[in-house]
């Protein structure tokens, strides 16, 4: 057996594939114990409040989560740009806190059921919101975008920005703070978390763009090693619950 295990692990070494190797579920069950992976810079689905407490949707559902599996949650920091390694690492059994559901990521990990729609939306000062409704209208010279490493919205940009001028910060609350002081015009984030900020910071942050960006309809997904299908099939079947749609509600989000 154990030379058959040695075998596999050498063909799959060969073959390139980099799939997760998760902890099995009956060692999750025994440790009574779920590790949450989060960036933590998120809003509202996973943040860091004043008081530094990590709060919002996907905290909330994570604790939902633990209760109906009747484990503890522990939430292990992360970040977007190691949060794929880091699972694949075995560093933690779920990946929440705004993730989205791409090609690449469906074809290395397990992805869940749809959690909540999105799309990328521009997000600027109020006072320039005529300025940059569309993409041809942010991708010019002159324009200052900001962006973090990582994530899908570092991909967006790659992709879609030739003209403007692209500042590149550590983190997502950086990113924030740039276009706060005015030292950038423009940044790309989802629906939520633009919404988000439009609301709690009335006058300061504006959604300009009058929908979503064309190509950027997508899913609000949790992710999990490929092999752990129990815990797959448990958190599909937790998602149905309406403890979602409660949660959802409590964070002003559409959960439809």
């Amino acid at each position: 057996m154990k030379k058959v295990y040695f075998m596999f692990v050498i063909l799959l070494s060969l073959s390139g594939i980099h799939s997760a190797m998760a902890k099995p579920w009956q060692e999750i069950k025994e440790s009574k114990e779920l590790r949450v992976g989060v960036p933590g810079d998120y809003a509202p689905l996973a943040f860091h409040n004043k008081q530094n407490k990590l709060i919002g949707f996907d905290i909330d559902m994570a604790y939902s989560l633990g209760k109906a599996l009747h484990l503890n949650i522990l939430f292990v920091p992360g970040s977007w740009p190691t949060l794929s390694t880091d699972l694949a690492a075995d560093k933690f059994d779920i990946a929440m806190g705004g993730i989205t559901e791409t090609p690449g990521r469906r074809k290395q990990f397990a992805l869940s059921a749809p959690v909540l729609k999105n799309g990328k939306i521009a997000l600027t000062q109020c006072n320039r919101i005529n300025d940059f409704k569309s993409l041809e209208d942010i991708d010019r010279k002159g324009v200052r975008i900001v962006v973090n490493p990582g994530g899908t919205n570092l991909d967006y940009v790659d992709k879609h920005i030739r003209y403007a001028d692209v500042i590149r910060e550590k983190d997502n609350d950086a990113t924030l703070q740039r276009i706060r002081e005015r030292s950038a015009d423009v940044m790309f984030t989802d629906l939520l978390e633009g919404t988000y900020y439009q609301n709690k910071e009335p006058g300061v942050f504006c959604v300009s763009t009058r929908s979503i960006l064309p190509d950027t309809a997508g899913n609000k997904v949790y992710m999990m090693a490929k092999d752990n299908q129990y815990l797959l099939d448990a958190v599909n079947s937790w998602l149905s619950d309406e403890n979602r749609i409660i949660l959802a509600r409590k964070w002003q989000i559409n959960p439809e």
